[in-house]
């Protein structure tokens, strides 16, 4: 054969495998991802490079990482760039595709939208200039949730088709005018763990049957991370390696659109923006209308295609913490897309229809090309509605009622700082003072604190609102934020029927309550020295006094003190505890140290211990003070009855059926990487017997199959190991098992709901002022809602006399409290208490879910270390129902019960819950830590 008609066959059969690639596989020949469409031989295919083809199979990690290193390495219509990687190792990327003509500018269109987002330095000529010539960026984030399988081939099919599409207009429109960052596996952890699953469980046949194996995902599910985290909760937060990496990249791009492609269940269809009610107060009228025009875009194309969707009845951006939620206050126009899952590669739905793969990843694929073309025919208008939204923020920080918000360095100045970081990764302008100022008009958070004019000391921070990042500032650093009150009357409708809530998510997340730090608002720009940070603050630590010839003291405070102590306990250091205060003179000065104070002695300890201290005092950013002398002016001595020798922990935890993948995820997670200490895991049910004596401390995370798991036996057998001197932490729900009537560790009891008032109304509603101070400014339906959460008003509870003579004949004779929708609320804290030990202030704030209100245990059986504030003090943010308020004040949320030489510290909520409470950490800790030592 000639080479001329060689080189003609092979292009006629590349040529139609890249086809092909976009027919549907399995002997269909009616299904085209995009029919007509034509392909450059030359940019290969799914199939070409990992051998199967579009929606033929589930891809692994490294198949997808195979093939878009092969897409950019064939087309120069695209760049492949990595933005960090998984806790277990897999590379994260991201695949630019352009024009050729705007790839060879890409870091100027990327400096270009920097310049638009900061409208302070780039002016109103310079703007126009920019957003005449410069493409718009629509960001395609696909995957978060690890077993949402079909976005990730749909991104891969819409890579392929930007890069090798010949003749689509579409696909030439959208490469012109616009970059499209495709983000396509967010979470390769959770994805693998659910394709391992899947293959080693399918036949020699997908089966359609929702009962087979395939489709029964065992425990813990894909949905998570490594640390099982659910990753579209973490924006602000900022917990995992994989939501730091791709923050850091969209502040490089910032881009106009931001999507976010997740699946939902079996039976539903496909949704897309706009969004559910509510909508955050800091969502302006001209996003709203943004997300309308990319609503129409969409429905374009999926009448086109004849796909069925919906819109609005699920899904809000309300909670700032959402992959298209944190985009939105940044200036995105971010969504959310949910297609219903196949979870395998072909489904029975209740309608009598089947489901298959290919159809969830063709579908993916035609809200990936709509929302770029959006991009496209959009182009000018969405970067000037960028420009004009970061600009509009600027002046509203500037002449709002609400003008900085002030931080001061508190108790745990290390912890302060931490939150400043979270802050500057975000992209916030944040300033420190050189020297003490005064506010004149400051308001704080927490009951009793000073409002009015506020001295403030240097080393304070400031974050003013005059800045392009005001509207997320105010979303992360407000205090409460309004659902509306339509919205929650409706919520009380729908309860008073068991109905079943509306609200998808926690409520408040206001971060310095969460981090339990002092912050106040201002109503002017404070007066004084500052210097702008440009890198996020380090805390220094040092040895105090040289070289001991007697031992070294560190102040039980801080939560770094816990992580001075985990690493003392992992290099095999001696160290004792103070139980009581007490008062030492050190350099010339009385120094007075906390209960639970360290006390690290020379004697017995390495010949290096000073080497290793002063390490210490520099990782952690910590004040060690060194002594020879062991006289105390006040309190107890170093040899007391009252200072312990703090056994090291040996940790297990449960794992697997029982336990809520989330919170067995959050405490892992403190433990082994925020405080560096080592845990062990342990299936649930291998804790009912066997020799648990090689582990003096047991965490039982949430979980509802504790009587399945563990039962009576499994009860028993954890009170002899406590009785010779274990520690056992039960969180959240677990803490219902040990206080159910057959296992009855601990002496107190889950109430169920109380009858409300006969007005419906708190009984010292007249007594707070919660209304006041719980509103953030710029939501003009807050202050009725305010008055709604302080004083009943049309948001409370039915009482009885509210009812008709039917509805108080269908009330259950028994019911669980209704729920609080993750609320913030005040805790007292008995810092005299060994689990209370580095709380001076004797308050905390807790997140609290649900409807788990425990009684308080009586003197005689233990300790109620924490409590939830008397009414008056209790709330702080986030919504919940009246008579639930009224009935957890003052009642128990850390227990504390002795078993012979052991413990039982049970608390009422998960307090590493989504790991952002900091503010908690120290009352998880001091049980972990200390526990062995008392």
């Amino acid at each position: 054969m000639r080479s001329v008609e060689r080189a003609v066959i092979t292009c006629l059969c590349v040529g139609l495998l890249a086809f092909a690639g976009l027919v549907a596989q399995e002997g269909e020949t009616g299904f085209e991802f995009y029919p007509g469409a034509e392909y450059d031989p030359g940019v290969p295919t799914l199939q070409q490079v990992v051998g199967h083809s579009w929606g033929e199979k589930i891809t692994l990690h490294h198949e997808i990482e195979d093939y878009v290193k092969a897409l950019a390495e064939a087309s120069p219509r695209v760049q492949l760039r990595s933005h960090g990687e998984t806790w277990e190792g897999k590379k994260l990327y991201h695949l630019i595709v352009a024009s050729e003509e705007n790839q060879v500018r890409l870091e100027d269109i990327a400096q270009a939208m920097r310049s638009l987002a900061d409208p302070r330095a780039t002016p109103q000529g310079e703007a126009d200039s920019l957003i005449g010539s410069m493409p718009s960026v629509v960001w395609l984030s696909y995957g978060v949730h690890g077993n949402e399988i079909s976005s990730p081939d749909a991104a891969l099919l819409t890579a392929y088709h930007l890069a090798a599409a010949t003749n689509d207009e579409v696909a030439d429109k959208i490469l012109a005018n616009t970059v499209v960052i495709i983000d396509p596996a967010q979470n390769p952890d959770g994805r693998d763990r659910f394709i391992n699953f899947y293959r080693q469980t399918r036949g020699r046949w997908p089966d359609a049957d929702l009962n087979s194996a395939e489709h029964d995902e065992p425990w813990p599910g894909g949905r998570f991370n490594h640390y099982l985290f659910d990753m579209n909760r973490d924006w602000f937060a900022q917990t995992q390696k994989e939501t730091q990496g791709r923050l850091a990249a969209y502040l490089e791009w910032f881009p106009q659109v931001f999507v976010d492609l997740h699946e939902m269940g079996t039976n539903s269809t496909y949704y897309f923006a706009p969004p559910a009610d509510p909508l955050n107060p800091e969502i302006p009228p001209a996003q709203q209308e943004m997300l309308q025009a990319a609503g129409r875009n969409n429905a374009k194309w999926f009448d086109r295609y004849r796909i069925d969707y919906f819109t609005r009845e699920v899904f809000d951006s309300f909670y700032p913490g959402y992959g298209e939620a944190w985009p939105m206050f940044k200036g995105s126009v971010g969504m959310t897309y949910e297609q219903a899952s196949v979870r395998g590669l072909v489904a029975e739905r209740s309608d009598d229809t089947t489901v298959h793969y290919r159809e969830s990843v063709r579908n993916h694929f035609v809200s990936s090309i709509s929302t770029a073309e959006f991009g496209a025919d959009n182009r000018e208008r969405l970067l000037r509605y960028f420009y004009d939204y970061r600009k509009g923020a600027v002046e509203e920080g500037r002449t709002g009622p609400v003008r900085e918000y002030i931080l001061p360095p508190g108790h745990d100045p290390n912890r302060v700082d931490r939150l400043v970081g979270k802050l500057m990764s975000q992209g916030i302008e944040v300033k420190r003072a050189r020297a003490a100022f005064s506010q004149p008009a400051a308001e704080g958070y927490y009951p009793g604190q000073d409002q009015g004019s506020v001295d403030f000391p240097a080393g304070t921070y400031v974050v003013p609102l005059d800045q392009p990042d005001k509207r997320l500032i105010s979303v992360i650093l407000g205090k409460h934020f309004s659902m509306g009150d339509e919205f929650l009357r409706e919520q009380v409708r729908r309860q008073s029927k068991r109905l079943g809530l509306e609200i998808y998510d926690v409520t408040g997340w206001s971060m310095p309550i969460l981090y339990n730090v002092d912050i106040y608002k201002a109503g002017e720009a404070s007066a004084g020295d500052f210097e702008s940070l440009n890198e996020a603050p380090v805390p220094g630590g040092q040895v105090r006094g040289g070289t001991a010839e007697l031992a070294y003291l560190i102040p039980w405070d801080s939560n770094s003190a816990a992580r001075a102590l985990a690493w003392l306990f992992r290099h095999d250091i001696r160290v004792h505890g103070a139980d009581e205060s007490f008062t030492i003179e050190l350099e010339g000065q009385d120094m007075t140290f906390p209960p639970g104070s360290l006390i690290v002695k020379t004697k017995d300890n390495p010949d290096d211990l000073h080497a290793k201290i002063e390490e210490v005092a520099q990782a952690f950013g910590i004040s060690v003070w060194s002594t020879d002398s062991s006289w105390v002016k006040d309190g107890v001595n170093f040899g007391s009855n009252n200072v312990n020798f703090l056994e090291r922990p040996k940790v297990a935890m449960a794992y697997r059926d029982s336990v809520s993948p989330s919170s067995v995820g959050a405490a892992r997670y403190l433990l082994e990487q925020e405080y560096n200490y080592p845990v062990t895991v342990i299936p649930a049910g291998d804790l009912s017997g066997g020799n648990l004596d090689r582990y003096n401390v047991i965490i039982l995370p949430e979980g509802f199959g504790y009587d399945r798991e563990l039962g009576e036996s499994g009860g028993r057998h954890l009170s002899e190991w406590m009785r010779a001197g274990g520690t056992l932490i039960t969180l959240g729900s677990a803490t219902r098992w040990v206080t159910g009537e057959k296992i009855a560790l601990l002496s107190s009891k889950r109430e169920m709901r109380q009858e409300p008032s006969k007005d419906g109304k708190a009984p010292a509603e007249a007594d707070q002022a919660q209304g006041s101070q719980g509103q953030e400014e710029g939501s003009a339906s807050e202050a009725s809602e305010d008055e709604i959460q302080a004083q009943g008003g049309e948001s409370s509870t039915p009482g009885p006399d509210e009812m008709t003579d039917l509805e108080k004949l269908v009330q259950p004779e028994e019911e669980s409290p209704f729920p609080l929708m993750g609320a913030l609320l005040r805790l007292h804290i008995d810092g005299e208490h060994w689990l209370g030990f580095g709380y001076p202030s004797g308050g905390a704030n807790a997140l609290v879910r649900g409807a788990d209100i425990f009684t308080p245990l009586k003197l005689d059986q233990g300790s109620n270390v924490a409590v939830y504030a008397p009414r008056g003090e209790l709330w702080l943010s986030g919504w919940g129902f009246e008579d639930t308020y009224d009935q957890i004040a003052n009642k128990a949320f850390l227990m504390h019960q002795r078993y012979g030489r052991g413990h039982l510290v049970a608390f009422s909520e998960d307090p590493n819950y989504r790991a952002f409470m900091d503010g908690l950490n120290l009352l998880f800790m001091n049980a972990v830590l200390l526990g062995p030592g008392h």
